[in-house]
Protein backbone atom coordinates (compact mmCIF):
# COMPACT_ATOMS: atom_id res chain seq x y z
CA UNK A 1 0.00 0.00 0.00
CA UNK A 2 1.34 3.55 -0.82
CA UNK A 3 1.27 6.37 0.82
CA UNK A 4 3.00 10.06 1.19
CA UNK A 5 5.25 10.19 3.70
CA UNK A 6 3.82 13.76 5.76
CA UNK A 7 6.65 14.11 7.95
CA UNK A 8 9.51 14.13 5.69
CA UNK A 9 12.40 11.71 6.79
CA UNK A 10 14.54 14.89 8.48
CA UNK A 11 11.41 15.63 10.65
CA UNK A 12 11.21 11.76 11.24
CA UNK A 13 14.76 11.90 12.48
CA UNK A 14 14.56 15.10 14.27
CA UNK A 15 12.01 13.59 16.34
CA UNK A 16 13.51 10.41 17.07
CA UNK A 17 16.70 12.19 17.58
CA UNK A 18 15.22 14.32 20.27
CA UNK A 19 14.94 10.91 22.71
CA UNK A 20 17.82 8.43 21.46
CA UNK A 21 21.39 9.02 19.97
CA UNK A 22 21.26 7.89 16.52
CA UNK A 23 24.46 6.09 14.99
CA UNK A 24 23.18 5.44 11.52
CA UNK A 25 19.68 5.47 9.47
CA UNK A 26 18.20 4.67 6.19
CA UNK A 27 15.27 4.01 3.98
CA UNK A 28 13.57 0.97 3.81
CA UNK A 29 12.62 0.11 0.31
CA UNK A 30 9.17 -0.59 1.79
CA UNK A 31 9.46 3.39 3.06
CA UNK A 32 9.94 2.94 6.60
CA UNK A 33 13.30 3.86 8.40
CA UNK A 34 15.47 1.82 10.49
CA UNK A 35 17.53 3.78 13.06
CA UNK A 36 20.32 2.28 14.86
CA UNK A 37 20.68 3.86 18.27
CA UNK A 38 23.06 3.55 21.35
CA UNK A 39 21.26 1.46 24.27
CA UNK A 40 20.56 3.86 27.04
CA UNK A 41 19.41 2.39 31.22
CA UNK A 42 15.78 4.75 30.75
CA UNK A 43 15.08 3.39 27.05
CA UNK A 44 11.69 1.98 28.61
CA UNK A 45 10.40 5.98 29.58
CA UNK A 46 12.08 7.40 25.84
CA UNK A 47 10.43 5.27 23.66
CA UNK A 48 6.78 5.93 25.33
CA UNK A 49 7.87 9.60 25.01
CA UNK A 50 8.27 8.91 21.08
CA UNK A 51 5.60 6.42 20.96
CA UNK A 52 3.04 8.67 21.98
CA UNK A 53 4.62 12.01 19.92
CA UNK A 54 4.77 9.67 17.02
CA UNK A 55 1.41 8.35 17.36
CA UNK A 56 -0.27 11.76 17.39
CA UNK A 57 1.32 12.39 13.88
CA UNK A 58 0.33 8.38 12.43
CA UNK A 59 3.16 6.98 12.76
CA UNK A 60 4.63 3.94 14.88
CA UNK A 61 8.17 3.01 15.93
CA UNK A 62 9.00 -0.50 16.67
CA UNK A 63 11.91 -1.26 18.60
CA UNK A 64 14.34 -4.23 18.31
CA UNK A 65 17.85 -5.64 20.35
CA UNK A 66 20.83 -6.36 18.10
CA UNK A 67 23.93 -8.33 19.34
CA UNK A 68 25.36 -4.57 19.85
CA UNK A 69 23.02 -1.41 19.38
CA UNK A 70 19.09 -1.25 19.20
CA UNK A 71 17.23 -1.02 16.11
CA UNK A 72 14.26 1.29 15.77
CA UNK A 73 11.63 1.27 13.36
CA UNK A 74 9.52 3.70 11.90
CA UNK A 75 6.57 3.48 10.05
CA UNK A 76 3.56 4.53 8.62
CA UNK A 77 0.44 3.75 11.10
CA UNK A 78 -2.54 2.08 9.30
CA UNK A 79 -5.29 1.40 10.68
CA UNK A 80 -6.80 -1.15 11.38
CA UNK A 81 -9.99 -2.11 10.15
CA UNK A 82 -12.80 -0.85 12.47
CA UNK A 83 -15.44 -3.54 14.03
CA UNK A 84 -18.99 -2.86 13.89
CA UNK A 85 -20.76 -1.50 16.92
CA UNK A 86 -24.45 -2.78 15.39
CA UNK A 87 -22.88 -6.36 15.56
CA UNK A 88 -21.51 -5.81 19.30
CA UNK A 89 -24.97 -4.70 20.02
CA UNK A 90 -26.67 -7.62 18.44
CA UNK A 91 -24.46 -10.02 20.01
CA UNK A 92 -25.21 -9.06 23.54
CA UNK A 93 -28.78 -8.76 22.65
CA UNK A 94 -28.44 -12.57 21.66
CA UNK A 95 -26.93 -13.30 24.62
CA UNK A 96 -28.58 -11.82 26.69
CA UNK A 97 -31.80 -14.04 25.78
CA UNK A 98 -29.80 -17.02 25.76
CA UNK A 99 -29.20 -16.18 29.59
CA UNK A 100 -32.50 -15.87 30.64
CA UNK A 101 -34.02 -18.54 28.61
CA UNK A 102 -31.14 -20.93 29.61
CA UNK A 103 -32.17 -19.34 33.89
CA UNK A 104 -35.61 -19.90 32.90
CA UNK A 105 -34.93 -23.73 32.13
CA UNK A 106 -33.00 -24.07 35.35
CA UNK A 107 -35.54 -22.04 37.53
CA UNK A 108 -38.55 -24.23 36.49
CA UNK A 109 -36.45 -27.57 36.32
CA UNK A 110 -38.52 -30.12 38.79
CA UNK A 111 -35.44 -30.43 40.98
CA UNK A 112 -34.87 -26.73 41.44
CA UNK A 113 -38.74 -26.07 42.14
CA UNK A 114 -38.44 -28.90 44.80
CA UNK A 115 -35.19 -27.96 46.80
CA UNK A 116 -35.63 -23.89 46.29
CA UNK A 117 -38.97 -22.99 45.11
CA UNK A 118 -38.07 -20.08 44.48
CA UNK A 119 -40.06 -17.30 42.17
CA UNK A 120 -38.89 -18.60 38.34
CA UNK A 121 -38.65 -14.67 37.09
CA UNK A 122 -36.61 -13.30 40.18
CA UNK A 123 -34.40 -16.79 40.04
CA UNK A 124 -33.95 -16.12 35.90
CA UNK A 125 -33.17 -12.02 36.28
CA UNK A 126 -30.72 -12.64 38.69
CA UNK A 127 -29.13 -15.46 37.03
CA UNK A 128 -28.76 -13.32 33.84
CA UNK A 129 -27.62 -10.52 35.77
CA UNK A 130 -25.12 -11.98 37.65
CA UNK A 131 -23.41 -13.62 34.61
CA UNK A 132 -23.29 -10.75 32.71
CA UNK A 133 -21.97 -8.74 35.84
CA UNK A 134 -19.35 -11.25 35.58
CA UNK A 135 -18.31 -10.82 31.63
CA UNK A 136 -19.11 -7.18 31.63
CA UNK A 137 -17.16 -6.99 34.32
CA UNK A 138 -14.20 -8.79 32.70
CA UNK A 139 -14.51 -7.05 29.66
CA UNK A 140 -14.62 -3.21 31.44
CA UNK A 141 -11.37 -4.23 33.00
CA UNK A 142 -9.56 -4.48 29.61
CA UNK A 143 -11.53 -1.60 28.30
CA UNK A 144 -10.45 0.85 31.36
CA UNK A 145 -6.50 -0.57 30.93
CA UNK A 146 -6.99 0.10 27.59
CA UNK A 147 -7.67 3.79 27.66
CA UNK A 148 -5.13 4.02 30.46
CA UNK A 149 -2.64 3.48 28.35
CA UNK A 150 -4.36 5.44 25.44
CA UNK A 151 -4.41 2.25 23.42
CA UNK A 152 -7.91 2.13 21.06
CA UNK A 153 -9.51 -1.17 21.35
CA UNK A 154 -13.26 -2.20 20.49
CA UNK A 155 -16.68 -2.71 22.15
CA UNK A 156 -16.60 -6.40 24.00
CA UNK A 157 -18.36 -8.74 21.40
CA UNK A 158 -20.36 -11.22 23.84
CA UNK A 159 -20.92 -14.65 22.56
CA UNK A 160 -24.28 -16.62 23.03
CA UNK A 161 -24.21 -20.18 24.49
CA UNK A 162 -27.07 -23.23 24.17
CA UNK A 163 -29.43 -22.72 26.79
CA UNK A 164 -30.19 -25.79 28.26
CA UNK A 165 -26.54 -27.10 27.94
CA UNK A 166 -25.29 -25.81 30.96
CA UNK A 167 -23.05 -23.52 28.67
CA UNK A 168 -25.33 -20.49 28.31
CA UNK A 169 -22.84 -17.91 26.81
CA UNK A 170 -19.14 -18.66 25.21
CA UNK A 171 -17.69 -15.82 27.02
CA UNK A 172 -16.80 -12.16 25.41
CA UNK A 173 -13.84 -11.19 23.34
CA UNK A 174 -12.47 -7.47 23.11
CA UNK A 175 -10.07 -6.19 19.77
CA UNK A 176 -7.47 -4.66 20.06
CA UNK A 177 -6.91 -2.25 17.48
CA UNK A 178 -2.95 -1.28 17.95
CA UNK A 179 -0.29 -2.61 18.64
CA UNK A 180 0.83 -2.94 22.61
CA UNK A 181 3.65 -0.34 22.92
CA UNK A 182 5.68 -2.16 25.68
CA UNK A 183 5.65 -5.61 27.99
CA UNK A 184 4.29 -3.02 31.24
CA UNK A 185 1.10 -2.82 28.73
CA UNK A 186 0.78 -6.15 27.62
CA UNK A 187 0.50 -7.21 31.20
CA UNK A 188 -1.77 -4.84 32.31
CA UNK A 189 -4.39 -5.52 29.73
CA UNK A 190 -3.94 -9.05 30.26
CA UNK A 191 -4.11 -8.53 34.01
CA UNK A 192 -7.73 -6.58 34.46
CA UNK A 193 -10.31 -8.72 32.80
CA UNK A 194 -9.14 -12.09 34.65
CA UNK A 195 -9.06 -9.75 37.64
CA UNK A 196 -11.84 -7.63 37.51
CA UNK A 197 -14.09 -11.03 36.50
CA UNK A 198 -12.87 -12.82 39.32
CA UNK A 199 -13.83 -10.01 41.63
CA UNK A 200 -17.26 -10.09 40.47
CA UNK A 201 -17.68 -13.70 40.47
CA UNK A 202 -15.88 -14.00 44.33
CA UNK A 203 -18.94 -11.62 44.94
CA UNK A 204 -21.45 -13.61 43.15
CA UNK A 205 -20.26 -16.84 44.45
CA UNK A 206 -20.89 -15.64 48.21
CA UNK A 207 -24.55 -14.88 47.70
CA UNK A 208 -24.68 -18.32 45.68
CA UNK A 209 -23.63 -20.49 48.27
CA UNK A 210 -25.26 -18.55 51.08
CA UNK A 211 -28.53 -19.79 48.89
CA UNK A 212 -27.09 -23.44 47.97
CA UNK A 213 -28.83 -26.32 49.67
CA UNK A 214 -26.42 -28.72 51.45
CA UNK A 215 -27.26 -32.45 52.16
CA UNK A 216 -25.99 -35.71 53.58
CA UNK A 217 -24.89 -38.12 50.77
CA UNK A 218 -27.51 -40.52 52.30
CA UNK A 219 -30.65 -37.87 51.93
CA UNK A 220 -29.38 -37.18 48.22
CA UNK A 221 -29.54 -40.48 46.87
CA UNK A 222 -32.62 -41.32 48.80
CA UNK A 223 -34.61 -38.70 46.86
CA UNK A 224 -32.44 -38.13 43.75
CA UNK A 225 -30.67 -41.53 43.15
CA UNK A 226 -32.67 -42.81 40.04
CA UNK A 227 -32.60 -38.75 38.45
CA UNK A 228 -30.24 -37.55 36.32
CA UNK A 229 -28.37 -34.87 37.76
CA UNK A 230 -25.26 -32.54 36.32
CA UNK A 231 -22.31 -32.71 38.95
CA UNK A 232 -19.30 -30.30 38.77
CA UNK A 233 -15.83 -29.86 40.08
CA UNK A 234 -15.96 -26.79 42.42
CA UNK A 235 -13.10 -24.70 42.11
CA UNK A 236 -11.24 -24.51 45.62
CA UNK A 237 -11.99 -20.78 46.51
CA UNK A 238 -16.00 -22.18 46.35
CA UNK A 239 -14.79 -24.96 48.59
CA UNK A 240 -13.61 -22.71 50.94
CA UNK A 241 -16.46 -20.31 51.08
CA UNK A 242 -18.60 -23.49 51.64
CA UNK A 243 -16.41 -24.32 54.77
CA UNK A 244 -16.29 -20.93 56.01
CA UNK A 245 -20.18 -20.44 55.35
CA UNK A 246 -20.96 -23.71 57.09
CA UNK A 247 -22.51 -25.34 54.19
CA UNK A 248 -19.94 -28.60 53.86
CA UNK A 249 -17.97 -30.03 56.60
CA UNK A 250 -14.79 -32.58 56.60
CA UNK A 251 -16.45 -34.95 58.55
CA UNK A 252 -19.18 -36.35 56.61
CA UNK A 253 -19.56 -36.39 52.85
CA UNK A 254 -21.62 -34.11 51.72
CA UNK A 255 -24.01 -32.65 48.47
CA UNK A 256 -24.23 -29.12 47.70
CA UNK A 257 -26.86 -28.24 45.17
CA UNK A 258 -25.71 -25.70 43.54
CA UNK A 259 -28.06 -22.39 43.20
CA UNK A 260 -28.64 -21.05 39.94
CA UNK A 261 -25.92 -17.58 41.37
CA UNK A 262 -23.83 -19.96 42.26
CA UNK A 263 -23.71 -21.87 39.11
CA UNK A 264 -23.10 -18.28 37.77
CA UNK A 265 -20.30 -17.69 39.85
CA UNK A 266 -18.76 -21.46 39.39
CA UNK A 267 -18.78 -20.84 35.49
CA UNK A 268 -17.47 -17.15 36.02
CA UNK A 269 -14.56 -18.60 37.79
CA UNK A 270 -14.30 -21.43 35.48
CA UNK A 271 -13.62 -18.72 32.56
CA UNK A 272 -11.20 -17.10 34.88
CA UNK A 273 -9.69 -20.09 35.42
CA UNK A 274 -8.98 -20.88 31.57
CA UNK A 275 -8.37 -17.36 30.26
CA UNK A 276 -5.92 -16.73 32.60
CA UNK A 277 -3.90 -19.94 32.18
CA UNK A 278 -0.31 -18.52 30.46
CA UNK A 279 -1.81 -20.21 26.92
CA UNK A 280 -1.36 -18.75 23.47
CA UNK A 281 -2.99 -15.25 22.89
CA UNK A 282 -5.58 -15.53 26.16
CA UNK A 283 -5.09 -12.94 28.64
CA UNK A 284 -2.82 -15.01 30.71
CA UNK A 285 -0.76 -15.38 27.44
CA UNK A 286 -0.02 -12.04 27.37
CA UNK A 287 0.67 -11.93 30.87
CA UNK A 288 3.22 -14.68 30.70
CA UNK A 289 4.54 -13.43 27.22
CA UNK A 290 5.40 -9.95 28.76
CA UNK A 291 7.44 -12.04 32.17
CA UNK A 292 8.65 -15.00 30.18
CA UNK A 293 11.29 -15.44 27.22
CA UNK A 294 9.64 -16.34 23.74
CA UNK A 295 10.80 -19.73 24.79
CA UNK A 296 9.37 -20.66 27.81
CA UNK A 297 5.96 -18.78 27.17
CA UNK A 298 6.00 -21.71 24.39
CA UNK A 299 6.39 -24.16 26.75
CA UNK A 300 3.69 -22.60 29.40
CA UNK A 301 1.21 -22.52 26.22
CA UNK A 302 1.50 -26.75 25.98
CA UNK A 303 1.64 -27.17 29.81
CA UNK A 304 -1.71 -24.94 29.60
CA UNK A 305 -3.15 -27.59 27.29
CA UNK A 306 -2.30 -30.62 28.78
CA UNK A 307 -3.93 -29.15 32.09
CA UNK A 308 -7.03 -27.96 29.85
CA UNK A 309 -7.06 -31.62 28.70
CA UNK A 310 -6.72 -33.17 31.58
CA UNK A 311 -9.28 -31.40 33.70
CA UNK A 312 -11.82 -32.91 30.33
CA UNK A 313 -11.53 -29.39 28.76
CA UNK A 314 -10.01 -31.28 25.74
CA UNK A 315 -11.67 -29.30 22.32
CA UNK A 316 -10.05 -26.00 23.85
CA UNK A 317 -7.01 -28.04 24.63
CA UNK A 318 -6.88 -28.89 20.73
CA UNK A 319 -7.90 -25.29 20.04
CA UNK A 320 -4.82 -23.38 21.75
CA UNK A 321 -2.24 -26.06 20.38
CA UNK A 322 -3.77 -25.70 16.74
CA UNK A 323 -4.02 -21.57 16.56
CA UNK A 324 -0.35 -21.55 18.60
CA UNK A 325 1.20 -23.63 15.89
CA UNK A 326 3.18 -21.91 13.53
CA UNK A 327 1.86 -18.64 14.46
CA UNK A 328 4.17 -15.12 15.01
CA UNK A 329 3.79 -14.26 18.60
CA UNK A 330 2.31 -10.48 19.11
CA UNK A 331 5.26 -8.74 20.03
CA UNK A 332 4.74 -5.42 21.97
CA UNK A 333 6.07 -2.40 19.80
CA UNK A 334 9.39 -1.94 22.47
CA UNK A 335 10.30 -6.02 22.87
CA UNK A 336 13.59 -4.41 24.33
CA UNK A 337 12.40 -2.90 28.04
CA UNK A 338 11.70 -6.10 30.52
CA UNK A 339 8.48 -5.75 32.44
CA UNK A 340 8.80 -4.07 35.71
CA UNK A 341 9.63 -5.72 38.92
CA UNK A 342 6.07 -5.13 40.82
CA UNK A 343 4.63 -7.13 37.59
CA UNK A 344 6.16 -9.71 38.27
CA UNK A 345 5.74 -9.93 42.02
CA UNK A 346 1.98 -9.27 40.90
CA UNK A 347 2.24 -12.60 38.42
CA UNK A 348 2.78 -14.48 41.43
CA UNK A 349 -0.83 -13.55 43.05
CA UNK A 350 -2.17 -14.49 39.43
CA UNK A 351 -0.69 -17.87 39.97
CA UNK A 352 -2.15 -18.17 43.30
CA UNK A 353 -5.99 -16.84 41.61
CA UNK A 354 -5.09 -19.59 38.68
CA UNK A 355 -5.05 -22.78 41.41
CA UNK A 356 -7.76 -20.82 43.37
CA UNK A 357 -10.23 -20.77 39.88
CA UNK A 358 -9.18 -24.41 39.42
CA UNK A 359 -11.97 -27.09 38.50
CA UNK A 360 -9.81 -29.59 40.34
CA UNK A 361 -11.57 -32.92 42.05
CA UNK A 362 -11.30 -32.72 46.00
Amino acid sequence: MEYTNTLGYDEITREVSSYFSIIEYYVRPDGSIEYKIFPTEDVKEKFLGLWSSLKNKKYIPILRKDETYFTLYVTHFFERRSYSWKIAIILFAATILSLLTDGWLRATSPIEQEIFGWNPIIVTLLYAISFIGILGLHELGHLILSRKHKMASTLPYFIPGIPGTGVPTFGAIIFATEPMANRDQQFDVGLAGPLFGFIAACIVSVFGVLSSVPMSLNEFNIRFGQEQVFFVNVPLIMNIMMMLLGKVSVSQPTVVILSPLAYAAWFGFLITFLNTLPAWQLDGGHMARSVLPERWHRIATILSALIMAFLGFILMALLVLFFSYGQREIRPLDDVSPVSKSRKLIYVLIIVMIILCAPIPL
